[in-house]
């Protein structure tokens, strides 16, 4: 051949390559999840050509065939036609028919699982049902449910002696038979420890597995999680050993814990409109002694604000819910008409109940050196109190519920040794729900009262102030409060801010917002109130949420506007 045929040829070749189109489908007859998942199944076909349409057909046909079948639809009446003018559009109209339902279901136990209540729970919620539309999906979670609850309580030889599902096209009717042999149920045996250091104290308290207990894969990985959140470990694994089980199918537990380091050290940078941009440093030493003592340094600096604390922690039996501190701490103030130098040292006894509240009993003094706004003064005070504290958190970081609660109570008495006599309560409540997919109401109220003869007899960090990033948006930071007559800001005996937020998710990780929020400080509650307005925009990132709100003080005559920036969980 010669070279002007090897030409023509390559031509001609090239020519049908351009020319060549695949072929698309458009589906007629079939809606919701018969369509989409059709629409799976064809998708999942090679590339076809038009004129490849005829060699293909049987191949277009069995995709269909085989996605009706999974949804229990076993006669379909299907028809491929291409367009004639436009031979690449391939139409597939499909009558599905009438689907195949469970006309018997029998699924029996067979070990010690025929008679845990736990399986016979699982075996009356089960989506497989008689009478329904046969499945295959529906079937084959059914099929790994109860695999999977086997494994998490210990049935560790269980197997399917019998999985069988005959349909019966004819009858619109399809028999499903299940026989699950769970064989015995494992339990725990011995705990093997290899430690780096002597845990018996803080381990102990947070066993709640004995030797002999029926296997529950839950209680391992709380005991896990304890160990983890006990801050005291970097690393932490608990390995059950089913192949080293008894005769009486004891299974040891092999439990490996290294410690943190001797010292850690952690540095942060923030923002917030309220202080500016700010630095923090925090120095652990997360393992003292072997009672679990821990000691942690933290220091804060801001342009307005520097302070450092000092905690001490002493376990007393469960580390995690249990304990005591004693905190020391230096502040220093200069902020708008408050300037305060602050040294506080105190003891406290924390408790957390199992649903979440933590008590928290102190007994703390304190020295502040103070001006605030013409007033110049010292005090000195002894003060017990308590407060109950919990937050409930779903979603992580992008929360989709939620909602945090805290209230203090703090007295003082001059028989005792302070410089006054005041009770001073304060309490704030915070809500995060889902109204729908991507739709989210947040609701904050706080309120705080301060008995006391002359608010000038307390020191500032005890008197009340609101407005700001975290309570009534569109006015500066502690500005809401009564004045002198010079205007200098006073703090007050209560305090009430509310406020209310509705937030809608635009993107994966963007969501806009627009807000109310309402308030006074106040020593008899004569002055209007507050309020604020604004929109705002979330950004989610790996380290919680930024909010950037634009807000404008609404009830005043000439609207303040501020923009408030703020880094960090919503509740």
């Amino acid at each position: 051949m010669n070279k002007s045929l090897w030409g023509l040829l390559a031509v001609l070749l090239l020519s049908m390559s351009a020319n060549a189109q695949e072929v698309s489908f458009r589906l007629k007859g079939l809606k919701g999840e018969l369509k989409d998942n059709t629409r799976i199944y064809l998708d999942q076909l090679p590339p076809i050509e038009a004129e490849q349409l005829p060699r293909f057909r049987k191949d277009i046909q069995q995709a269909v065939i085989t996605s009706l079948q999974a949804l229990g639809y076993y006669e379909p009446d299907i028809e491929i036609t291409a367009d004639k003018n436009k031979p690449e559009r391939v139409l597939v109209r499909v009558k599905p028919g009438e689907p195949v339902r469970i006309r018997t279901l029998n699924i029996a136990l067979n070990g010690e699982a025929s008679t845990d209540p736990q399986f016979e729970l699982l075996l009356s919620q089960l989506a497989l049902q008689e009478n329904q539309v046969f499945q295959h999906d529906v079937y084959e979670k059914t099929k790994a449910s109860l695999l999977s609850l086997g494994l998490s309580r210990g049935y560790f030889d269980a197997q399917y002696s019998l999985h069988q599902v005959l349909v019966h096209p004819e009858d619109k009717a399809a028999d499903v038979n299940l026989l699950f042999d769970s064989g015995p149920r494992y339990r725990f045996g011995e705990l093997v420890l290899d430690s780096d250091r002597p845990v018996a104290r803080i381990l102990d308290p947070l066993i709640d597995i004995k030797p002999g207990d029926p296997y529950l894969a839950s209680k391992l990985s709380g005991l896990s999680r304890s160990l983890s959140t006990t801050g005291y470990f970097r690393r932490v694994e608990i390995q059950p050993n089913v192949a080293e089980a008894d005769e009486e199918h004891r299974i040891p537990l092999y439990v490996t814990l290294r410690a943190k380091a001797n010292n850690e050290v952690e540095v942060g940078v923030g923002f917030s409109t309220d202080e500016g941009p700010r630095f923090s440093s925090s120095w652990d030493k997360p393992w003292i002694n072997s009672l679990g003592h821990s000691l942690q340094t933290n220091l804060k600096i801001s342009e307005p604000k520097q302070d450092i604390t000092v905690v001490y922690k002493i376990p007393r039996g469960n580390p995690l819910n249990h304990y005591y501190t004693v905190q020391g701490g230096y502040q220093m103030l200069d902020q708008d008409d408050t300037q305060s130098d602050r040294v506080v040292a105190s003891v406290h006894r924390f408790d957390k109940d199992p649903d979440g509240w933590t008590r928290d009993v102190f007994f703390r003094s304190e020295f502040e050196s103070y001006t605030q706004g013409k007033q110049e003064d010292e005090s000195f005070l002894l003060i017990p109190g308590v407060s109950y504290s919990r937050t409930r958190v779903k979603g992580g970081l992008d929360a989709y519920w939620g909602d945090s609660q805290v209230g203090i109570l703090e007295l003082s008495e001059p028989w005792w040794g302070s410089d006054t006599r005041f009770v001073r309560l304060f309490g704030r409540t915070k809500w995060l729900r889902t109204v729908t997919e991507g739709q989210r109401v947040i609701a904050r109220a706080e309120q705080g009262a301060v008995w006391v003869d002359d608010i000038s007899d307390l020191p500032p960090s005890l008197r009340f102030f609101t407005g700001g990033d975290m309570t009534v948006r569109g006015f500066s930071y502690q500005s809401i409060t009564p004045v002198d007559e010079n205007g200098d800001r006073l703090g007050a005996k209560y305090a009430t801010a509310l406020s209310l937020e509705y937030d809608y998710k635009i993107a994966e990780k963007w969501r806009l917002a627009t807000f109310v929020d309402t308030g006074t400080a106040t020593n008899d509650y004569r002055e209007d109130w507050k309020v604020g307005s604004g929109v705002g925009v979330r950004w989610q990132t790996p380290v919680g949420p930024v909010r950037i709100d634009l807000a404008f003080g609404v009830s005043e005559e000439e609207v303040p506007m501020r923009i408030h920036f703020t880094l960090g969980p919503e509740l």
